[in-house]
């Protein structure tokens, strides 16, 4: 694989969190000197460069699932990563006055993003502001709604990331955490499959610092979920399209290729690599959501490759068929390691009818009861913190002082009626408006020479996160929030 500095430097750092982060957990009492130490380095940081800032911020978004790889009581990396890119952007923007003049200058210009943007804001504060009038608790208010809080670090995300070489390093900090996530989930596998020395503490770190979920049990083949798995799906969107060995035909029948920063930077082989590393965790996920997407988002691809960018045939089966080879291949292992070990969940056991797995039948008995809290206040929603109760039936959750297995929560895995549930059908439409002036932003600049196949997969890959919101809720949490503004300012730079 050619040599890259800033891919492969991502690499490492990821790497040695990974580490620092199980240390810290063995270890609690460093946590905090560790958090305190980044905190410091990435605010003097942002404060020198406000671009190495934001390559942090991404980067431990990329990762970090919940955010919660080093934390301390009520603090974690991502707040305290947040807070610090934050406040170095407000100092710097204060003592640049240039700096100020020309965001001013942009803000004039994208007056209409502006004004969604603005809306979409008040309605999340009006949505505070509901929950609390309507009496639903302030720890609850502040759970509830503190993803979207992630949607107030965008302006300086535009003001740091204005080059496109700078969007180039945001997608090889990218790459590389598809291949730590990828290496992450496949050490985890092994791990829990066969019941390897210390396999207490590994469950632990990932159940207690919210890494993620792993089900089975130990001694045969375990389902690795991780929330950070998002970006290994629309990260396959964004790297398996700059793989696709085919020449773009011109209106005046010459041929241009894709010509963006990430192209060959990376390699090839780098590029195979994440798009290998992709398809593997999105299948060891064993998430229908993300399936679900990821064929939405890859239906999206093909009729877009084939028909709007009129790609033959015969091209677009060799590189399809590509893809499924290594899928295929990974699954074959997959299976072939869950036989030795002794079947738990496994790729056919996520294919049954979800209606008879207990957590999709508890999706289900969820459903009419947010459905009924919904009608009693469409248009502005009963606020966030609201809470609802519903009878799960799940196994862990039937006691003898609990046969039906209720569960009272705020938190529900319908993600847009969730969202109308909070800030109503009003709110909701704002967030819509929102998403797609985002999509529309992509879809303006397929017409910019160079850039048509990393636009495709950064829109694939929202269409994927549209899509799997509907059971599993990404868009009101900074992973999926995350991802539009990663969409928008890389649009935002390719003129």
């Amino acid at each position: 694989m050619p040599s890259n500095t800033t891919f492969a430097k991502a690499l490492i750092v990821m790497a040695l969190l990974e580490g620092i982060s199980l240390l810290s957990f063995v270890y609690p009492a460093i946590s905090l000197p560790l958090l305190l130490v980044a905190a410091v380095a990435t605010f003097f940081m942002s404060l020198r460069k406000l671009e190495w800032g934001i390559y942090i911020l991404f980067g431990e978004l990329f990762l970090g699932s919940r955010g919660h790889l080093l934390e301390h009581g009520f603090l974690s990396l991502r707040l305290v990563v947040f807070l610090a890119v934050f406040v170095a952007w407000i100092v710097s923007r204060i003592k640049n006055q240039e700096s100020r003049i020309k965001e001013l200058q942009t803000v004039i210009h994208n007056s209409k993003f502006i004004i969604l943007y603005a809306l979409l804001l008040l309605v999340i504060g009006l949505g505070v502001v509901n929950g609390y009038f309507r009496g639903s608790g302030l720890a609850n208010i502040f759970n509830d709604a503190n993803g979207y809080l992630y949607l107030a670090i965008l302006p300086a995300v535009l003001a740091g990331i204005r080059t496109q070489e700078a969007v180039a390093k945001l997608f090889k900090i990218l790459g590389a955490a598809v291949v730590i996530i990828a290496v992450k989930t496949l050490i985890l596998f092994v791990w829990f499959t066969y019941g390897l020395g210390g396999v207490a503490t590994l469950y632990h770190w990932v159940l207690d610092q919210d890494i993620g979920e792993i089900t089975g049990v130990v001694g045969s083949a375990s389902r690795i979920f991780m929330q950070s798995q998002f970006y290994a799906l629309v990260g396959l969107f964004v790297f398996g399209l700059l793989t696709l060995p085919l020449p773009l035909p011109s209106g005046g029948g010459d041929e241009e290729e894709d010509s963006s920063p990430l192209v060959g930077e990376v390699g090839w082989g780098g590029k195979w690599l994440v798009v290998a590393a992709a398809i593997f965790s999105v299948i060891m996920s064993l998430s229908r959501s993300f399936w679900l997407g990821g064929i939405v988002g890859a239906v999206f691809a093909a009729a877009m490759l084939l028909f709007y960018f009129r790609v033959s045939w015969k091209r677009f089966a060799k590189f399809a068929a590509v893809l499924i080879l290594i899928a295929g291949a990974e699954v074959s292992i997959f299976v072939a390691v869950s036989k030795t070990a002794g079947q738990s969940e496994t790729v056919g056991s996520r294919l049954e009818n979800p209606v008879s797995e207990a957590a999709g039948g508890a999706r289900l008995l969820l459903l009419p009861e947010l459905l009924e809290q919904i009608k009693q206040s469409p248009i502005v929603g009963k606020g966030f913190g609201r809470e609802v109760t519903y009878s799960s039936y799940l196994p862990d959750r039937v006691t003898a002082d609990n046969p039906e297995g209720k569960i009272t929560s705020f938190a529900f895995e319908w993600g847009y009626l969730d969202t109308i549930l909070k800030i109503g059908l009003a709110g909701t439409l704002v967030y819509l408006l929102f998403i797609a002036k985002v999509f529309g932003d992509g879809w303006s600049k397929f017409q910019v020479p160079g850039f048509k196949f990393q636009i495709l997969g950064l829109l694939s890959g929202l269409v994927a996160l549209v899509i799997l919101n509907i059971t599993t809720p990404y868009l009101n949490h900074p992973l999926g929030i995350g991802y539009l503004m990663l969409s928008l300012v890389a649009f935002k730079n390719y003129e």
